[in-house]
């Protein structure tokens, strides 16, 4: 078993060391237990988002090497997705909403746990709340 480890991750190793996007900045530790190798983009200038990527050492070893590294470089095909939000009884696309209709999504998405829109004074969870609110941000 400890061979088939050593080899996914030399693997790894050698298929960075050989590409021309990527280099291997380090091994970090996440928690108490999780190692991560980190990579740096080198076609992008240090402070840029997305100049260094995390990967998990369990990931290099319990996936195959393609679909990692497919991920890895963006080799993907690209994946479309629209928001979508229930209003008065029907669906509708919000990505072509005008700022007031963005406007009155995030007023509802704030108001609900204090009763606002027809809501009354429902427990939401926060983290769920927030990411409504980024998402709705991201519209504007």
């Amino acid at each position: 078993m400890e061979d088939v480890v050593t080899d996914k991750i030399g693997d790894f190793v050698e298929k960075v060391e050989d590409s021309e996007m990527f280099e291997i900045a380090g091994l970090d530790r996440v928690g108490e237990e999780d190692e991560v190798f980190v990579l740096s983009d080198t076609t992008k200038k240090d402070g840029i988002y997305g100049k260094y990527t995390e990967v998990e050492v369990r990931e290099v070893v319990d996936k195959p090497l393609k679909d990692i590294w497919d991920v890895i470089a963006n080799n993907r095909k690209k994946l479309v997705c629209h928001g979508v939000t229930r209003i008065v009884g029907y669906y509708s696309r919000t990505h072509n909403w005008n700022k007031s209709k963005v406007g009155e999504l995030h007023d509802r998405i704030k108001s609900r746990e204090f009763g606002g829109y027809g809501f009354n004074g429902l427990q939401t969870d926060t983290k769920a709340r927030e990411d409504a609110l980024t998402a709705v941000g991201n519209l504007e």
